[in-house]
Formats: C-alpha cells, structure tokens, sequence
C-alpha cells in the first residue's frame, strides 16, 4: 500500500461515505454510516445532529489505513440550509428545498431581482435554487435567530467547519443559494440582492474555491477521525459535482445518471444558460456549469416496493428490481403504468405538489410485470428530463451518446439493464459504489498537488434490440398518462409527435 493516501468523505442525505485513494486512484478501503434519522422532523427540516456520529463510524470504518491521510476532500449533499453559531454548532434542524414554507417565500423572490442580477444567479427563483429564502424561515421559527446566527451555510459549511474551524461555501453549493453571480465566473456574493432578500450579508460565508484548501485538520478533529492533525483539508464540491469533476464531464455528449434518494441526470456546459430550465450550478472545474434535472426517484422506488409487498427493509427495491429484470416483453405489454411524481419535483418539471399515479393495477397482473411497472415509471421520469436537457443544449445532444450510470444501485446488473433498455441508448456503469466520494479525494489531490485522478472504469450495457418495439409502446402510453396526471402537455415528442395533455 503507498505511504500517500488522500481520504474522500462524503455526507450524503442518508449515509456517509469514505474512501482511502492512492495517486495513481485505486481504492484501497471504503467505509459508510448511515444517518437515516436526520428526515424525522417532517417535511423539509433536517436534523444535523447525527452527522457528526455518521462522519466519525464512517472515517473509522476505513481501518487503520486512515492515520497514513495526507489530505482530505469533501463532498457532501445539497440544498439544506444552516443556521451555526460561531463554532459552526447549528442552531437548530436545517431548512431543506422542500420544505413547505419555501414555495410562498420564492414567489416573491423573482419580483425583488433585477433582469441583470436574475441572469447573473443563472436560475429561475424556486425553492431548490433560492435557498436564501430559508432565512425568513428561520426566523419565523426563532425569532431570536439574528441575536445567535454566526453563518448562514450549507452542509459543506458545517462539514468544513467541523474539520478546519474555518466556515466557507464552494461555488457548487453557493450556486443554490440565489445570491451568487454564477454566469460571469466572477462566484461573488450579490450584496444589494441579500439586503432585498433581507438576508444580512455578514452572515453569508466566504466562497471559496473547491480546488482550494480551506485549513489544517484540526487535532480535535484529527483525534476524533483518527487522523493526522495538520493534514490540509479541501473546500470540496456538493456529491453530484465531485462526481462529474471525477468523471471529467464535459459538454461532450456524455450524460450522468445518478440514482440514489434523488436520481439526477447531469450534463457539462462551457458556456452558462443564464434562465435555464432545469438546474444550472458552477462546475467545480472554473469557468464551466453544470446542469442537472432532478427527479425524487429513489423515493417512488421506495413506494414502489411498499405497494407491491416487498416492505420497507433496506433491500425491498433491489427485489423488486430483481423482480422487473427477469420479466419477458410480452409479460410487460399490459403491465401498470407508474408517474413517480410522489413528492414536489425540481427543475426542469417544477412540479409544485406530488403528482402520481399507478394504472393498471389488478389482481390478474403477475409478479414481473407488477415490478416493471414500477420500475418503469422511475426510469422514464428520469428519461423525460435527459429529453428535456437534450433540447436546451448545444451540439452535441447528449440524449444521443451513451448515459453514465452511478448511484445506489450501481453495482446491480438488474437495473442498469432496464435503464439501457428504458433509455433506448448505451449505459456505461461506472464501477464504484461511493463514486462522490472518490471524487472527493480528486480534489484533495487537485488542491494539493495541482494533479488529477483517473477516472474510474465503466462497464458498457447495450440496449436489448428484443425490448425495442415494447419499450416504444410503454414511452407513448406513459406520456399520455403523464399529461392527464401532471396535467401538462408532455414536454417532448413522442414518436412523429408530443402527446398532448386532453
């Protein structure tokens, strides 16, 4: 093993995950600890308290190996909005996009912006990308909250924080707060804009570069790791942009896939789209963006599996998986229809409520087919908004060249088949379960030797050409029940024409 190892920690919405990486990128130990108890407050308010438990089991789970650490990276997952103390404690549970007070704050929000400084933010003004809203909830909730609030941050504020002392905010991060100038690469703070939000500019963290090293792990922090006090730590990228930063995605035809609690669908951009349709964020590479199209697929693959028996246990979606991959095409022709709209949606479909639906549904529909449904359902949701992307993006369309695949299921050959065929092109699986994390430790590397990791292998899966002509059939019967659940026009054409809603 090589004496030089860089530690890659990513704090995800359920779990973190750590990995050891040598220069040269091999993997040498993994490690995750999951914190599912953070979403028990309700709908959009998230406890952080067992983060710092979650980080600590995590990093201890990578064995010795880890007092051989020479720098750290971080990754972690966003948007979720913190109010910290000077010692970067939060002051209570963290306000997260969906939270159901958000909506009527951002209403007002795109009326308070200029035309310029609404282009310079590069986002339109919802909950997901103006989380500077989350302040007046805040608020309402303590009305005292100005008196104590030291840092109005993200996760990867408190992450950092936690390690170094210092409070900071990368641009992928800052990028969904609604006050950052993204599309002129100047990832300033638009300080007029914070007093019309009513936001007070001094609490707003520095923004720092992600190739940039925040500070020296403190001995606190080194002891309770069991890391090396001292080591650099870097500022670091939310997980879907480490993981392209890894990756290398470019605006070269390629696509990310990511399915996890959100699915994701990410495309790279050289120039920035300043009122995108779906998500727009700064790459952490500078002077490039990121795009994403989120949909909660996790969650209605977790419903899914509740509605036909599999439980609510940690492997009830792999059955069900499992389930919809040994279904033939003629078993799967009347099979239910599933829209996995089962929370509100982010961009590019901006869905406000859950909207969702299962038809077709009987008694006399078999095991596979009951499972495809479902399955379905998630992949063309995710499918819809690569389709959308497609149409927003400069040559060459990315919903033409092969899709790379990561997330939760990654590893499962069952799923990453049904997405080859659902999708209709190649998928190439990228080998690494805790890819975000890997990507991490890339910019650990980055920062501290001006280097770059390889890229992780892929496994290439071809559509099915069997599944053809079925899948076809099941994309137009979905866009129809898509227009008369969501209540929309479906955004694309299908076939020689967009299925319109009635």
């Amino acid at each position: 093993m090589h004496d030089r190892l860089y530690l890659g920690i990513d704090l995800g919405t359920s779990a973190t995950k750590a990995v050891l990486v040598e220069p040269d990128g091999r993997v040498v130990a993994r490690g995750s600890a999951s914190h599912p108890d953070t979403r028990t407050l309700g709908v959009g308010r998230v406890d952080p308290g067992p983060w710092r438990r979650s980080v600590v089991e995590a990093c201890a789970a990578l064995g010795p190996a880890r007092a051989r650490a020479v720098a750290v990276g971080l990754a972690m997952h966003a948007p979720v909005a913190l109010f910290l103390d000077g010692d970067g404690v939060p002051l209570g549970p963290g306000v997260g996009w969906d939270h159901p007070e958000l909506p009527a704050h951002c209403a007002g929000a795109d009326g308070l912006r200029t035309r310029a400084e609404a282009e310079l933010v590069g986002n339109r003004a919802f909950p997901a990308t103006t989380m500077a809203m989350a302040w007046p909830v805040g608020l309402r909730e303590r009305p005292d909250l100005a008196d104590h609030c030291v840092t109005f941050g993200f996760v990867g504020t408190w992450l950092g924080q936690f390690l170094t002392g210092r409070p900071a905010l990368d641009p992928t991060q800052a990028s969904y707060v609604g006050l950052m100038a993204s599309t002129d690469g100047s990832q300033r703070w638009l300080a007029d804009l914070a007093a019309r939000f009513g936001v007070p500019r001094t609490l707003l963290p520095e923004i720092r570069s992600s190739l940039s090293v925040l500070g020296e792990l403190t001995e606190p922090a080194g002891r309770l790791l069991g890391l090396p006090p001292g080591i650099p730590v870097a500022v670091g990228a939310a997980d879907t942009a480490a993981a392209a930063y890894l990756l290398d995605l470019d605006e070269d035809g390629r696509a990310l896939y990511t399915v996890g609690t959100t699915h994701v669908i990410t495309t790279g951009r050289r120039a920035p789209d300043p009122m995108p349709a779906a998500i727009s964020r700064a790459h952490v590479v500078p002077g490039r963006w990121l795009s994403h199209g989120a949909t909660n697929g996790g969650d209605a693959l977790a419903l899914g599996a509740r509605l036909l028996g599999y439980g609510s246990g940690g492997d009830a979606v792999r059955q069900m998986i499992a389930a919809a991959g040994a279904a033939r095409p003629d078993e799967v022709e009347d099979a239910p229809v599933f829209i996995p709209h089962v929370t509100a949606e982010r961009g590019p479909l901006w869905l406000d409520r859950p909207r969702s639906a299962v038809v077709g549904l009987l008694p006399s529909t078999g095991t596979a087919a009951a499972a495809w449904g479902m399955a379905e359902g998630v992949v063309f949701a995710s499918r819809l908004v690569l389709e959308m992307g497609a149409a927003d993006l400069p040559a060459p369309d990315p919903a033409a060249g092969p899709v790379l695949l990561t997330g939760n299921f990654g590893v499962d050959g069952a799923l990453s088949q049904l997405v080859a065929d659902l999708l209709g092109r190649p998928v190439e699986l990228v080998v690494e379960s805790h890819l975000p994390a890997v990507g991490a430790a890339a910019i650990a590397v980055a920062a501290t030797q001006g280097a770059r990791l390889p890229a992780p292998p892929v496994t290439r899966i071809t559509p099915r050409p069997e599944w053809a002509a079925t899948v076809a059939r099941r994309w137009q019967r979905f866009a129809h029940q898509w227009s008369l659940t969501v209540g929309r026009p479906f955004p694309v054409a299908v076939g020689r024409d967009a299925v319109a809603a009635p």
